[in-house]
């Protein structure tokens, strides 16, 4: 008897429950890793997220910095730079593309 197919899915599900897991024992995700070079490469017209940053007309150096800064020039420049419409829907997307590849979907 073939189970070849409910093997693989069963392998699918596991993979689902790790990954499910890791999710739930984050607390938190660092920047380099939600806005991987991929990610960056695919939405953004720079290579990874320190540059993004480093390219922006602020000096952000750390939270803090990045906390003080007008969140409408911020929103454009994200809006200039990627191909998102602000910061919000920027997250959003590495958001879902985190949990996703943390699922086994991608």
């Amino acid at each position: 008897m073939k189970t070849n197919g409910f093997d693989k899915l069963g392998k699918r599900l596991e993979q689902m429950q790790k990954g499910a897991k890791d999710l739930e024992a984050t607390e938190e995700v660092s920047f380099e890793v939600l806005f991987n070079e991929s990610f960056m490469r695919k939405y953004t017209n720079v290579p990874d997220i320190k540059t993004f940053i480093s390219e922006s007309p602020f000096e952000i150096l750390n939270q803090e910095d990045f906390e003080k800064i007008d969140k409408n020039v911020w929103d454009q420049y994200v809006k200039d730079q990627s191909r998102f419409s602000n910061w919000q829907a920027m997250q959003e997307e590495a958001g879902k593309e985190y949990i996703a590849k943390k699922l086994g979907f991608r």
